[in-house]
Protein backbone atom coordinates (compact mmCIF):
# COMPACT_ATOMS: atom_id res chain seq x y z
CA UNK A 1 0.00 0.00 0.00
CA UNK A 2 2.81 2.40 0.90
CA UNK A 3 4.58 1.71 -2.41
CA UNK A 4 1.39 2.33 -4.39
CA UNK A 5 0.81 5.57 -2.48
CA UNK A 6 4.25 6.83 -3.41
CA UNK A 7 4.00 5.79 -7.03
CA UNK A 8 0.66 7.54 -7.50
CA UNK A 9 2.22 10.97 -6.96
CA UNK A 10 2.52 13.57 -9.68
CA UNK A 11 5.89 13.15 -11.45
CA UNK A 12 7.54 16.32 -10.12
CA UNK A 13 10.37 14.60 -8.24
CA UNK A 14 13.33 12.52 -9.26
CA UNK A 15 11.47 9.25 -8.79
CA UNK A 16 8.37 8.72 -10.92
CA UNK A 17 6.07 5.83 -11.58
CA UNK A 18 7.47 5.32 -15.06
CA UNK A 19 11.01 5.00 -13.62
CA UNK A 20 10.13 2.90 -10.59
CA UNK A 21 12.41 0.06 -11.67
CA UNK A 22 15.40 2.42 -11.66
CA UNK A 23 14.45 3.64 -8.20
CA UNK A 24 14.18 0.06 -6.87
CA UNK A 25 17.62 -0.82 -8.25
CA UNK A 26 19.60 2.38 -7.66
CA UNK A 27 18.62 3.01 -4.01
CA UNK A 28 19.82 -0.38 -2.64
CA UNK A 29 22.97 -0.18 -4.76
CA UNK A 30 23.81 3.22 -3.25
CA UNK A 31 23.25 1.77 0.23
CA UNK A 32 25.58 -1.17 -0.48
CA UNK A 33 28.24 1.06 -2.04
CA UNK A 34 28.14 3.35 0.99
CA UNK A 35 28.71 0.38 3.32
CA UNK A 36 31.57 -0.90 1.14
CA UNK A 37 33.19 2.55 1.10
CA UNK A 38 33.07 2.88 4.88
CA UNK A 39 34.36 -0.68 5.35
CA UNK A 40 37.20 -0.08 2.89
CA UNK A 41 38.20 3.15 4.64
CA UNK A 42 38.48 1.21 7.92
CA UNK A 43 40.37 -1.93 6.95
CA UNK A 44 41.72 -1.11 3.51
CA UNK A 45 39.88 -4.02 1.92
CA UNK A 46 36.42 -4.68 0.53
CA UNK A 47 33.98 -6.67 2.68
CA UNK A 48 33.22 -10.30 1.79
CA UNK A 49 29.69 -10.85 0.53
CA UNK A 50 29.69 -14.42 1.84
CA UNK A 51 30.80 -13.50 5.35
CA UNK A 52 28.86 -10.28 5.73
CA UNK A 53 25.78 -11.01 3.65
CA UNK A 54 23.45 -9.81 6.41
CA UNK A 55 25.15 -6.41 6.58
CA UNK A 56 25.01 -6.16 2.79
CA UNK A 57 21.30 -6.94 2.95
CA UNK A 58 20.66 -4.39 5.71
CA UNK A 59 22.64 -1.76 3.78
CA UNK A 60 20.48 -2.42 0.72
CA UNK A 61 17.29 -2.12 2.80
CA UNK A 62 18.47 1.14 4.34
CA UNK A 63 19.38 2.42 0.89
CA UNK A 64 15.84 1.64 -0.24
CA UNK A 65 14.43 3.35 2.86
CA UNK A 66 16.59 6.39 2.13
CA UNK A 67 15.24 6.44 -1.41
CA UNK A 68 11.63 6.25 -0.25
CA UNK A 69 12.34 8.97 2.32
CA UNK A 70 13.72 11.19 -0.42
CA UNK A 71 10.69 10.48 -2.58
CA UNK A 72 8.28 11.19 0.28
CA UNK A 73 10.05 14.42 1.22
CA UNK A 74 9.99 15.56 -2.40
CA UNK A 75 6.31 14.67 -2.64
CA UNK A 76 5.52 16.72 0.47
CA UNK A 77 7.62 19.70 -0.61
CA UNK A 78 5.88 19.76 -4.01
CA UNK A 79 2.73 20.78 -2.15
CA UNK A 80 4.45 23.31 0.12
CA UNK A 81 7.47 24.74 -1.72
CA UNK A 82 7.55 23.67 -5.36
CA UNK A 83 10.56 24.09 -7.62
CA UNK A 84 8.40 26.19 -9.94
CA UNK A 85 7.68 28.94 -7.40
CA UNK A 86 10.80 29.27 -5.21
CA UNK A 87 13.98 27.60 -6.46
CA UNK A 88 16.32 28.70 -3.66
CA UNK A 89 13.93 27.95 -0.80
CA UNK A 90 13.10 24.55 -2.29
CA UNK A 91 16.78 23.72 -2.68
CA UNK A 92 17.56 24.62 0.95
CA UNK A 93 14.46 23.00 2.45
CA UNK A 94 14.90 19.79 0.46
CA UNK A 95 18.61 19.54 1.23
CA UNK A 96 18.05 20.13 4.96
CA UNK A 97 15.11 17.72 5.15
CA UNK A 98 17.01 14.99 3.32
CA UNK A 99 20.08 15.51 5.50
CA UNK A 100 18.07 15.25 8.75
CA UNK A 101 16.26 12.14 7.50
CA UNK A 102 19.61 10.67 6.46
CA UNK A 103 21.15 11.34 9.88
CA UNK A 104 18.27 9.50 11.56
CA UNK A 105 18.73 6.53 9.23
CA UNK A 106 22.49 6.47 9.86
CA UNK A 107 22.01 6.42 13.64
CA UNK A 108 19.45 3.62 13.37
CA UNK A 109 21.75 1.75 10.98
CA UNK A 110 24.74 1.98 13.33
CA UNK A 111 22.59 0.89 16.28
CA UNK A 112 21.39 -2.10 14.28
CA UNK A 113 24.97 -2.81 13.23
CA UNK A 114 26.00 -2.88 16.89
CA UNK A 115 23.08 -5.18 17.78
CA UNK A 116 24.06 -7.65 15.07
CA UNK A 117 27.65 -7.77 16.25
CA UNK A 118 26.51 -8.09 19.89
CA UNK A 119 29.14 -5.66 21.17
CA UNK A 120 27.00 -4.46 24.10
CA UNK A 121 28.75 -1.10 24.12
CA UNK A 122 27.40 1.95 25.94
CA UNK A 123 26.54 5.06 23.95
CA UNK A 124 29.79 6.71 25.02
CA UNK A 125 31.84 3.70 23.99
CA UNK A 126 29.79 3.28 20.83
CA UNK A 127 30.38 6.90 19.88
CA UNK A 128 34.13 6.65 20.50
CA UNK A 129 34.26 3.39 18.57
CA UNK A 130 32.19 4.48 15.58
CA UNK A 131 32.74 8.24 15.51
CA UNK A 132 34.84 8.03 12.37
CA UNK A 133 32.27 5.78 10.71
CA UNK A 134 29.52 8.21 11.60
CA UNK A 135 31.44 11.22 10.27
CA UNK A 136 32.29 9.36 7.07
CA UNK A 137 28.65 8.41 6.70
CA UNK A 138 27.66 12.06 7.21
CA UNK A 139 30.12 13.14 4.52
CA UNK A 140 28.74 10.55 2.12
CA UNK A 141 25.22 11.62 3.04
CA UNK A 142 26.03 15.28 2.40
CA UNK A 143 27.46 14.46 -1.04
CA UNK A 144 24.48 12.29 -2.01
CA UNK A 145 21.97 14.87 -0.74
CA UNK A 146 23.67 17.59 -2.75
CA UNK A 147 23.86 15.47 -5.91
CA UNK A 148 20.28 14.25 -5.50
CA UNK A 149 18.89 17.77 -5.04
CA UNK A 150 20.84 19.08 -8.04
CA UNK A 151 19.59 16.18 -10.18
CA UNK A 152 16.04 16.69 -8.95
CA UNK A 153 16.19 20.36 -9.97
CA UNK A 154 17.77 19.52 -13.33
CA UNK A 155 15.09 16.94 -14.09
CA UNK A 156 12.36 19.37 -13.04
CA UNK A 157 13.88 22.07 -15.29
CA UNK A 158 14.20 19.63 -18.18
CA UNK A 159 10.59 18.46 -17.82
CA UNK A 160 9.37 22.06 -17.50
CA UNK A 161 11.29 23.01 -20.64
CA UNK A 162 9.83 20.04 -22.52
CA UNK A 163 6.33 20.98 -21.40
CA UNK A 164 6.87 24.55 -22.59
CA UNK A 165 8.19 23.29 -25.93
CA UNK A 166 5.19 20.97 -26.33
CA UNK A 167 2.85 23.79 -25.34
CA UNK A 168 4.54 26.09 -27.85
CA UNK A 169 4.21 23.51 -30.64
CA UNK A 170 0.56 22.92 -29.75
CA UNK A 171 -0.09 26.68 -29.82
CA UNK A 172 1.57 26.96 -33.24
CA UNK A 173 -0.45 24.00 -34.54
CA UNK A 174 -3.68 25.49 -33.19
CA UNK A 175 -2.79 28.85 -34.65
CA UNK A 176 -2.04 27.35 -38.05
CA UNK A 177 -5.28 25.38 -37.91
CA UNK A 178 -7.24 28.56 -37.19
CA UNK A 179 -5.47 30.37 -40.00
CA UNK A 180 -6.23 27.48 -42.35
CA UNK A 181 -9.90 27.75 -41.41
CA UNK A 182 -9.75 31.48 -42.08
CA UNK A 183 -8.17 30.81 -45.47
CA UNK A 184 -10.76 28.16 -46.29
CA UNK A 185 -13.55 30.59 -45.46
CA UNK A 186 -12.14 33.04 -48.03
CA UNK A 187 -12.27 30.40 -50.75
CA UNK A 188 -16.04 30.38 -50.42
CA UNK A 189 -17.54 29.07 -53.70
CA UNK A 190 -20.44 31.52 -53.40
CA UNK A 191 -18.06 34.47 -53.31
CA UNK A 192 -16.14 33.09 -56.31
CA UNK A 193 -19.37 32.48 -58.19
CA UNK A 194 -20.66 36.00 -57.50
CA UNK A 195 -17.32 37.54 -58.46
CA UNK A 196 -17.17 35.63 -61.74
CA UNK A 197 -20.73 36.71 -62.50
CA UNK A 198 -19.72 40.32 -61.87
CA UNK A 199 -16.72 39.95 -64.18
CA UNK A 200 -18.92 38.40 -66.86
CA UNK A 201 -21.39 41.26 -66.59
CA UNK A 202 -18.69 43.96 -66.69
CA UNK A 203 -16.97 42.49 -69.75
CA UNK A 204 -19.94 43.48 -71.88
CA UNK A 205 -20.64 46.82 -70.16
CA UNK A 206 -17.23 48.29 -69.30
CA UNK A 207 -14.03 46.50 -70.27
CA UNK A 208 -11.84 48.87 -68.22
CA UNK A 209 -13.85 48.24 -65.06
CA UNK A 210 -13.76 44.52 -65.77
CA UNK A 211 -9.97 44.68 -66.03
CA UNK A 212 -9.72 46.65 -62.78
CA UNK A 213 -12.08 44.21 -61.08
CA UNK A 214 -9.97 41.25 -62.18
CA UNK A 215 -6.82 43.00 -60.93
CA UNK A 216 -8.37 43.68 -57.50
CA UNK A 217 -9.75 40.16 -57.41
CA UNK A 218 -6.25 38.78 -58.08
CA UNK A 219 -4.75 41.13 -55.46
CA UNK A 220 -7.20 39.82 -52.87
CA UNK A 221 -6.31 36.20 -53.41
CA UNK A 222 -2.61 36.93 -53.71
CA UNK A 223 -2.79 38.56 -50.28
CA UNK A 224 -4.69 35.58 -48.86
CA UNK A 225 -2.05 33.15 -50.11
CA UNK A 226 0.96 35.34 -49.20
CA UNK A 227 -0.08 36.51 -45.73
CA UNK A 228 -2.12 33.66 -44.33
CA UNK A 229 0.96 31.73 -43.13
CA UNK A 230 1.90 34.67 -40.88
CA UNK A 231 0.69 34.93 -37.30
CA UNK A 232 0.51 38.73 -37.33
CA UNK A 233 0.75 41.39 -40.00
CA UNK A 234 0.80 45.21 -39.87
CA UNK A 235 -2.64 46.77 -39.79
CA UNK A 236 -1.62 48.80 -42.85
CA UNK A 237 -1.28 45.59 -44.91
CA UNK A 238 -4.62 44.28 -43.71
CA UNK A 239 -6.25 47.59 -44.66
CA UNK A 240 -4.70 47.42 -48.14
CA UNK A 241 -6.28 44.00 -48.57
CA UNK A 242 -9.61 45.25 -47.23
CA UNK A 243 -9.51 48.10 -49.77
CA UNK A 244 -8.95 45.63 -52.62
CA UNK A 245 -11.73 43.42 -51.27
CA UNK A 246 -13.91 46.51 -50.85
CA UNK A 247 -13.54 47.37 -54.55
CA UNK A 248 -15.00 43.97 -55.44
CA UNK A 249 -17.93 44.56 -53.08
CA UNK A 250 -18.60 48.04 -54.50
CA UNK A 251 -18.74 46.64 -58.01
CA UNK A 252 -21.22 44.05 -56.83
CA UNK A 253 -23.47 46.20 -54.61
CA UNK A 254 -22.88 49.64 -56.16
CA UNK A 255 -24.27 52.44 -53.95
CA UNK A 256 -25.97 49.97 -51.61
CA UNK A 257 -22.69 49.33 -49.81
CA UNK A 258 -20.12 51.68 -48.29
CA UNK A 259 -16.90 51.19 -46.31
CA UNK A 260 -15.63 54.08 -44.19
CA UNK A 261 -12.07 53.91 -42.78
CA UNK A 262 -11.14 56.56 -40.20
CA UNK A 263 -7.85 55.33 -38.78
CA UNK A 264 -4.90 57.62 -38.00
CA UNK A 265 -1.57 56.72 -39.56
CA UNK A 266 0.00 56.16 -36.12
CA UNK A 267 -2.14 53.08 -35.36
CA UNK A 268 -1.54 51.46 -38.74
CA UNK A 269 1.80 50.07 -37.57
CA UNK A 270 -0.07 47.98 -35.00
CA UNK A 271 -0.44 44.27 -35.66
CA UNK A 272 -3.48 42.14 -36.39
CA UNK A 273 -4.00 38.48 -37.32
CA UNK A 274 -4.31 38.28 -41.12
CA UNK A 275 -7.85 38.32 -42.57
CA UNK A 276 -9.36 39.35 -39.21
CA UNK A 277 -10.81 42.69 -40.39
CA UNK A 278 -11.75 41.25 -43.78
CA UNK A 279 -13.68 38.45 -42.04
CA UNK A 280 -15.68 41.04 -40.09
CA UNK A 281 -16.49 42.95 -43.27
CA UNK A 282 -17.49 39.69 -44.92
CA UNK A 283 -19.67 38.81 -41.91
CA UNK A 284 -21.48 42.12 -42.29
CA UNK A 285 -22.12 41.31 -45.96
CA UNK A 286 -23.32 37.77 -45.23
CA UNK A 287 -25.69 38.58 -42.39
CA UNK A 288 -27.39 41.74 -43.61
CA UNK A 289 -29.81 42.62 -46.35
CA UNK A 290 -28.15 44.93 -48.90
CA UNK A 291 -30.30 46.88 -51.33
CA UNK A 292 -30.88 50.49 -52.47
CA UNK A 293 -33.63 50.74 -49.86
CA UNK A 294 -31.50 49.11 -47.14
CA UNK A 295 -27.89 50.16 -47.73
CA UNK A 296 -25.11 48.72 -45.60
CA UNK A 297 -22.34 50.87 -44.16
CA UNK A 298 -19.26 49.42 -42.47
CA UNK A 299 -17.07 51.75 -40.38
CA UNK A 300 -13.54 51.27 -39.09
CA UNK A 301 -12.50 53.63 -36.29
CA UNK A 302 -9.92 53.61 -33.50
CA UNK A 303 -10.72 54.50 -29.90
CA UNK A 304 -9.15 53.64 -26.51
CA UNK A 305 -6.52 51.37 -28.09
CA UNK A 306 -9.20 49.31 -29.83
CA UNK A 307 -10.07 49.01 -33.49
CA UNK A 308 -13.86 49.17 -33.79
CA UNK A 309 -15.51 47.54 -36.80
CA UNK A 310 -19.21 48.42 -36.89
CA UNK A 311 -22.10 48.16 -39.32
CA UNK A 312 -25.75 49.11 -39.33
CA UNK A 313 -28.16 46.19 -38.95
CA UNK A 314 -30.43 45.10 -41.81
CA UNK A 315 -30.97 41.50 -40.67
CA UNK A 316 -31.75 38.72 -43.09
CA UNK A 317 -34.68 36.48 -42.31
CA UNK A 318 -32.38 33.47 -42.13
CA UNK A 319 -29.04 33.98 -40.43
CA UNK A 320 -26.05 31.93 -41.59
CA UNK A 321 -24.33 29.77 -38.98
CA UNK A 322 -20.88 30.94 -40.09
CA UNK A 323 -21.23 34.15 -38.06
CA UNK A 324 -20.31 32.65 -34.69
CA UNK A 325 -17.63 30.48 -36.33
CA UNK A 326 -15.93 33.54 -37.82
CA UNK A 327 -16.05 35.53 -34.56
CA UNK A 328 -14.75 32.55 -32.59
CA UNK A 329 -11.89 32.10 -35.06
CA UNK A 330 -10.83 35.72 -34.57
CA UNK A 331 -11.15 35.45 -30.76
CA UNK A 332 -8.96 32.37 -30.61
CA UNK A 333 -6.28 33.87 -32.83
CA UNK A 334 -6.16 37.07 -30.77
CA UNK A 335 -5.86 35.00 -27.58
CA UNK A 336 -2.37 33.88 -28.69
CA UNK A 337 -1.05 37.44 -28.57
CA UNK A 338 -2.98 39.48 -26.00
CA UNK A 339 -4.91 39.12 -22.77
CA UNK A 340 -7.33 41.82 -23.90
CA UNK A 341 -10.71 40.44 -24.91
CA UNK A 342 -12.52 41.07 -28.16
CA UNK A 343 -15.70 43.01 -27.41
CA UNK A 344 -19.09 42.61 -29.09
CA UNK A 345 -21.83 45.22 -28.87
CA UNK A 346 -25.24 45.25 -30.52
CA UNK A 347 -27.49 48.34 -30.55
CA UNK A 348 -28.62 50.01 -33.76
CA UNK A 349 -25.16 49.01 -34.95
CA UNK A 350 -23.27 45.78 -34.53
CA UNK A 351 -19.73 46.52 -33.34
CA UNK A 352 -16.73 44.25 -32.91
CA UNK A 353 -13.83 45.85 -31.01
CA UNK A 354 -10.38 44.38 -31.66
CA UNK A 355 -7.50 45.19 -29.26
CA UNK A 356 -4.53 46.79 -31.00
CA UNK A 357 -1.37 44.69 -30.66
CA UNK A 358 1.79 46.72 -30.22
CA UNK A 359 4.58 46.19 -32.72
CA UNK A 360 7.10 46.53 -29.87
CA UNK A 361 5.78 43.55 -27.90
CA UNK A 362 5.01 41.00 -30.61
CA UNK A 363 7.04 39.38 -33.35
CA UNK A 364 5.62 38.43 -36.71
CA UNK A 365 6.31 34.86 -37.76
Amino acid sequence: MLLNLYLSDIPNTLYTMSKNWRFIIISPVIGILSYMLIHYSQVGDLPSLQKEFLLFFISAIFGLLAGFSAFGIGKLLNKVVSWKKKHSLRFLSQSLSLFIAGCILIIVYLELFDMILHTGMTYETFWLEHKDDFLKALLILFIFVFIYTILDFMIFSFNALKKEEIKSVEMINNQMNLQFKALKSQLNPHFLFNSLNTISSLLYKDAEKAEEFIRKFAESYRFILDQNDKALIPLKKELAFVEAYNYILRMRFQDSYKLSVELPEVVQSSLVPPLSIQMLVENAIKHNLISPNSPLEVKLVCKNNYLHVSNNINPLRKQAESFQIGIENIKQRYAFFTNENIKLEKTDFFTVSLPLISNNNQNMN
